[in-house]
C-alpha cells in the first residue's frame, strides 16, 4: 500500500505544470497492440477479458478544459485473438470559448498473437475509428467552433501495426490513415465583430480539414510486482504529410508546421485490488510538439484514471 501511495503522489506531481501533445487523437495509440501498459501473461490458456471505465482530463494551450468518460471492452476470441471496442465518450469542453458537449467517436481494434515465446510475444493489430457526428458545433450566434471545441473529430480512420511485449518491455509501431475530409467550417474571419474575436483568432483555421497520415513508435519499460506496476516510456508521433485546409480563396492548401514529429514521455501505474478489479493512472508529458494543429489535438496536460474489471 505504501508503494501505491507513492506512485499516486508521483503521478499527481507530474500532472501539475506539464505539457503534452497527447495521442494523435484518432486514439489509435491507445488501442489494440499499440496501447501502453499492456497485460503480459505467459500462459495463453488464460483469457484476460476486461471492461475499463476511464475518465480523461486534458488542458490546451488556449485554456480549454476537456473532460470525457468512455468504456473499453476487451474480449479474447480464442487463445491468440483479442478484440477491443471503445464506446463513444461523453465529452464536455469548457474554457474561454462557449462550452460544448456531446458524444465522441467509436473505436474497434483486433489483435492477433503471431509469435509466442516464454520470454516475449509479438502481436499484429488492425483498427478503425468511425465518427458518430459531424464536428460542426456552433456558438449561439451560429459561428462555427474550432476543432478544439468539437467532441467528434469527424473522420473515419484505419490503422495497422504491431508490437513486441515482454514482462519488462513494450515496443510498438503503427500507421494511421484518415479516409475522409473533416466537415468543419471554422475560420476566425467568421467571428469578426464578436467579443471573442481576440481569443478566436489564436486557433488554427480548420475549414475543409484534410488530416495527414501518422506513424506511431512507442517504447516502454514496465516494472511489475504482484499487485502493483509502474511504467514509463516514450511515444513518438510523426505526421508524414501536412494537414490541408481551405484558404480564403477556397483552395485546399497545406498547413505549414502541421507535419513532423511530436514526442511525449508517458508514465503511469496500476494497482490490483484482487484478481478481478484494479485501477490505472496515466500522465503524458510533452517533449516536442508540432507548430500547427488544425485538428485540435495539442494539449498542455493529459491524465487518465481507469477502473478495470476482469472476467
Amino acid at each position: 500500500m505504501k508503494i501505491l501511495v507513492f506512485i499516486l503522489a508521483f503521478i499527481m506531481l507530474l500532472s501539475h505544470g506539464v505539457a503534452s501533445q497527447g495521442c494523435s487523437d484518432s486514439g489509435f495509440c491507445t488501442m489494440g497492440a499499440f496501447k501502453p501498459d499492456q497485460v503480459y501473461v505467459r500462459k495463453f490458456s488464460l483469457r484476460l477479458n476486461s471492461i475499463e471505465l476511464t475518465h480523461h482530463l486534458g488542458h490546451t494551450k488556449y485554456n480549454d478544459w476537456i473532460q470525457s468518460t468512455f468504456l473499453d471492452v476487451n474480449i479474447g476470441l480464442g487463445r491468440k485473438t483479442f478484440l477491443q471496442v471503445r464506446l463513444p465518450a461523453y465529452t464536455t469542453i469548457s474554457g474561454n470559448m462557449p462550452t460544448t458537449r456531446g458524444w465522441g467517436d467509436f473505436f474497434i481494434s483486433a489483435s492477433q498473437a503471431i509469435v509466442i515465446r516464454d520470454d516475449f510475444q509479438v502481436y499484429l493489430s488492425a483498427g478503425a475509428k468511425i465518427y458518430t457526428s459531424r464536428p460542426d458545433q456552433q456558438s449561439e450566434n451560429g459561428n462555427p467552433m474550432p476543432m478544439y471545441q468539437q467532441t467528434s473529430y469527424g473522420s473515419n480512420d484505419i490503422s495497422l501495426g504491431g508490437s513486441l511485449i515482454s514482462r519488462k518491455w513494450l515496443f510498438a509501431i503503427a500507421y494511421q490513415h484518415a479516409l475522409n475530409d473533416v466537415e468543419n467550417n471554422f475560420t476566425s474571419a467568421r467571428w469578426t465583430g464578436s467579443p471573442l474575436y481576440n481569443i478566436v483568432q489564436k486557433y488554427d483555421p480548420s475549414a475543409g480539414l484534410q488530416r495527414g497520415d501518422d506513424i506511431m513508435v512507442r517504447a516502454e519499460r514496465n516494472f511489475r510486482l504482484s499487485r502493483f506496476n509502474f511504467h514509463t516510456g516514450i511515444l513518438n508521433l510523426y505526421r508524414v504529410t501536412e494537414d490541408k485546409t481551405l484558404s480564403e480563396n477556397g483552395e485546399l492548401t497545406g498547413v505549414r508546421g502541421s507535419n513532423g514529429l511530436a514526442i511525449n514521455i508517458v508514465t503511469g501505474g496500476g494497482y490490483q485490488f484482487n484478481t478481478r478489479m484494479g485501477i490505472r493512472l496515466l500522465v503524458s508529458i510533452k517533449v516536442r510538439e508540432r507548430d500547427a494543429n488544425p485538428d485540435g489535438l495539442s494539449r498542455n496536460f493529459i491524465s487518465q484514471l481507469a477502473y478495470v474489471i476482469r472476467f
